[in-house]
């Protein structure tokens, strides 16, 4: 078995890992969306609560303080959300180093096999040329024996 042959089921296993990675990476991204949805959709409450708290001048006590405590949990949503994000963004960042690294990696191996390929190449050529030489000395040597 040549070495490049040898080196084929490693291409091969290096580029499933790519597909699995690549696989990763777009859940990560469609997670990413999903959150950064979640978070502008608890932004955009917090705001029309806030307008709506404003416009109608809430006058008891009672229900400025329940409003404000309201409000206080829309700000904590927002923030574990904000959170969330970056959480998820970092993820994201790792899921896609590791998919350049495994590129890379494959493609310095199919690198290799291409190189193998090459220097197999010529040594069959060489070899080749080799028995031909051969068969051509062989062939004068015969014919110079016979005459």
């Amino acid at each position: 078995m040549t070495r490049s042959n040898r080196l084929l089921p490693l291409v091969a296993s290096a580029n499933e890992r790519i597909e699995e990675s690549a696989k990763a990476v777009t859940a990560a991204r469609e997670l990413l969306a999903r959150q950064e949805a979640r978070l502008a959709e608890l932004v955009n409450y917090r705001q029309q609560y806030e307008q709506s708290a404003s416009r109608d001048q809430v006058t008891r006590s009672f229900s400025v303080a329940n409003s404000r405590a309201f409000q206080a949990q829309l700000d904590e949503a927002v923030r574990q959300q904000e959170i969330r994000v970056g959480a998820v963004r970092e993820d994201l960042g790792r899921t896609l180093d590791t998919w350049a690294r495994l590129r890379q990696e494959a493609h310095a191996m199919e690198q290799l096999v291409d190189r193998f390929v090459s220097d197999e190449r010529r040594q069959a050529d060489r070899l080749e040329q080799r028995h031909v030489d051969d068969s051509s000395g062989t062939r004068t040597t015969g014919r110079g024996a016979v005459d």
